[in-house]
């Protein structure tokens, strides 16, 4: 018997698998983090890349617009901010001109508690708000793309003459990897633009890991030159999010110097589909379901699925915020199967938000899903056509005594390793 340790959010469960039972250890390529993110993060400033050092491009009596990742996202920004204030200040910004704006996109607004408890003593040098999608007075239109979408979006983002944007550089299901001009073009976006974007026609066209030829990474370099962003400082971490790679500078050009680093970092071959597949989710995307389903992703939307037709993939989940955005849990419990989830997707549409009732409907055609360790009660996620397990160990063997020649697949870090089979 042999024991592999599944992350399970700030924990991780010991999963014991019998000997003979083959199984693929999907882990993340190793990487040596920085020895000091601080001073990635000072030297990515000192010399950005494709633009000019920030307190070059900014002049005094400017007003700033930071815009910052919300809970969802775990990175240094408490030092990623200090270090961009000085810089500002040393460009004659005053404190009280910047603003920082929590991209929430569509999910819920942070607390006052939450922000201090990711910013630090940052949230006394300068003021944050949360951005507020569905609130149109807070908001400001700046017409239509080439595709037909509005472009909508934060009225203090807009409205200020210096944008910078921070962020993680990770595998997404939609934009290939996030970060870059995303934080600007979803996360401080209206909710018409949102849902425009994440329809079911976008959704056919997007996997995980392309950037080159994505029809939603086009959108976003458009959204984000009418609305304009001047700077980014993202990261690329490992799966303990220890930085690896800091990058700073023009929005593309840093972005593609950055999704470099994450490709080599994430995208990993591996040998053969499995029947029975465990994907972990570490914290905070363990907060709730919306978040941590997305482990799913990486099995199923990559060039190609890595679990068989009919197979199964376990995810140990907490959820203790619940099901996260409700309007997708709205449209799966009344479906009566997962065809007619993706039959009302398609025909009625859906707000932003809501594609999670479509992808997650997509993966259950090819698998099943088991949520385990999970809050949600069992009923609920029934309606929600998923199952659930107490535990991850009572899950996994029961699905091995199903099916005594599975093999498997362990992907301790779902939500970043990109698995692709060879061939």
């Amino acid at each position: 018997m042999k024991e592999y340790p599944i992350p399970w959010g700030k924990k991780t469960i010991a999963l014991q698998i019998p000997d003979g039972v083959p199984v693929q250890w999907v882990a993340s390529r190793e990487m040596k983090p920085v020895s000091d993110a601080r001073r990635a993060v000072e030297e990515a400033l000192n010399r950005p890349t494709g633009t000019a050092r920030l307190r070059d491009l900014v002049r005094p009596g400017q007003t700033v617009a930071l815009v910052v990742t919300d809970i969802t996202r775990k990175l240094p920004e408490e030092i990623i901010l200090s270090s961009l204030l000085r810089e500002l200040e040393a460009g004659g910004i005053k404190k009280k001109d910047i603003t920082a704006v929590v991209a929430t996109g569509t999910h819920r607004p942070n607390t006052p508690q939450e922000i201090r408890e990711k910013f630090g003593g940052v949230v006394d040098e300068i003021a944050f708000i949360n951005h507020d999608a569905y609130n149109s007075e807070g908001l400001i239109h700046l017409g239509i793309s080439k595709g037909r979408i509005p472009l909508a979006f934060n009225r203090t983002v807009a409205q200020a003459d210096i944008r910078i944007s921070t962020g993680v550089i990770e595998t997404h299901l939609l934009a290939g990897y996030s970060g870059g001009v995303k934080s600007i073009a979803v996360g401080v976006a209206g909710e018409e633009t949102i849902g425009a974007t994440h329809n079911y026609g976008m959704l056919q066209r997007t996997r995980l890991g392309i950037i080159e030829g994505n029809e939603f990474r086009k959108f976003l370099t458009e959204a984000t030159q009418a609305i304009g962003l001047h700077f980014i400082v993202n990261v690329v971490q490992t799966g303990k999010k220890e930085v690896v790679k800091v990058v700073a500078g023009d929005p593309v050009k840093a972005f593609h110097e950055g999704v470099r680093v994450a490709k080599e970092l994430y995208e990993v071959e591996i040998d053969h589909p499995a029947e029975i597949v465990v994907s972990g989710v570490s914290y905070p995307k363990s907060r709730d379901l919306y978040q941590a389903s997305r482990a799913a992703n990486v099995v199923v939307f990559g060039p190609r699925p890595v679990v068989v037709k009919g197979g199964v993939i376990l995810i140990p989940a907490s959820c203790e915020d619940g099901c996260g955005h409700p309007g997708y849990c709205d449209i799966m419990k009344k479906a009566e199967d997962v065809d007619d989830i993706i039959a009302i997707s398609r025909e009625e549409g859906f707000a932003a938000g809501e594609q999670k009732a479509l992808i997650l409907a997509w993966i259950l055609k090819q698998a099943r899903i088991v949520m385990t360790d999970c809050i949600l009660p069992g009923d609920t996620l029934k309606e929600l056509h998923l199952e659930s397990m107490p535990t991850l160990q009572e899950a996994f063997d029961q699905e091995l005594r199903r099916n005594p020649k599975a093999r498997v697949t362990l992907i301790p870090d779902g939500l970043l390793t990109l698995p692709i089979v060879r061939g």
